[in-house]
């Protein structure tokens, strides 16, 4: 079976660097939004270069230069420096411009807060719907979150709750009745009537507290309700739940 042709590599060819960019590449988004923004606002400057020395390098290309890095996982200044040699949406970003990696550097070890706020400017207009952002979809990773299981609640988990501490309740109520009928000696050895007291308000603030949380479930059509952290949900995972 013979083998696909190739091109010549001597062949010449007419064509230009914008031809090598697929119409829907991120490189164009990129640099879609970084000429959207305004760079003295956002503090980029030139760097001054002398009488005689040669130009510096727009700052909108260090930029898109770095945010292209991220979006593709290439964070180190030198690996950056080999992109804008090899990579031809890097060369088509850069308009063939090839700085070295001090430069790339330089340029993110002085910019540090301006780069925080080209990352908030790019928030502010995925809120204010100024960019489309299409379908959103969400994976199944699952995070530990700040809310602990006892502060964790289900429909089941509350109604035996209520069960277990009305049963308490009762069970407090006729202990201190009994106790109005017996004589010191037959109360000692037992609980005071002021710790009984103390356990029955206990319970009955869990009680109301219980009932609370079971009413506000039925009212928001709930089937889990955290306390500490309200978007957290009881899951199961490799260590149980």
């Amino acid at each position: 079976m013979p083998y696909l042709p190739t091109q010549s590599r001597d062949q010449l060819m007419i064509c230009s660097l914008d031809s090598f960019v697929a119409a829907d590449s991120i490189a164009r988004i990129i640099d879609a939004f970084v000429r959207s923004l305004d760079m003295n606002e956002l503090g980029f400057t030139k760097a001054s270069a002398a009488v005689e020395g040669r130009p510096s390098y727009d700052p909108r290309l260090l930029l898109s230069l770095f945010i292209y890095g991220y979006r593709k996982t290439i964070r180190s200044s030198r690996k950056l420096e080999d992109s804008c040699k090899v990579n031809i949406e890097v060369k088509w970003l850069m308009g063939g411009l090839e700085p070295d990696f001090r430069t790339i550097s330089d340029f993110r070890k002085d910019n540090v807060n301006n780069l925080k706020a080209v990352f908030h400017e790019f928030n502010r207009r995925l809120a204010a719907a100024s960019i489309a952002t299409g379908f959103v979809s969400v994976d199944g990773s699952k995070f530990l979150a700040s809310n602990a299981k006892d502060a964790n609640f289900t429909p089941h988990k509350l109604d035996d709750r209520i069960e277990w501490l009305n049963q308490h309740t009762d069970e407090y109520l006729r202990l201190l009745d009994a106790m109005d009928s017996m004589d010191d000696n037959e109360a000692a050895g037992q609980l005071s009537r002021e710790e009984l007291e103390t356990k029955l308000a206990q319970a009955q603030e869990r009680l109301n507290r219980y009932k609370a949380y079971r009413q506000y479930m039925e009212e928001n059509g709930l089937t889990q309700l955290s306390i500490t952290d309200a978007d957290a949900r009881l899951m199961k995972n490799k260590n149980g739940f």
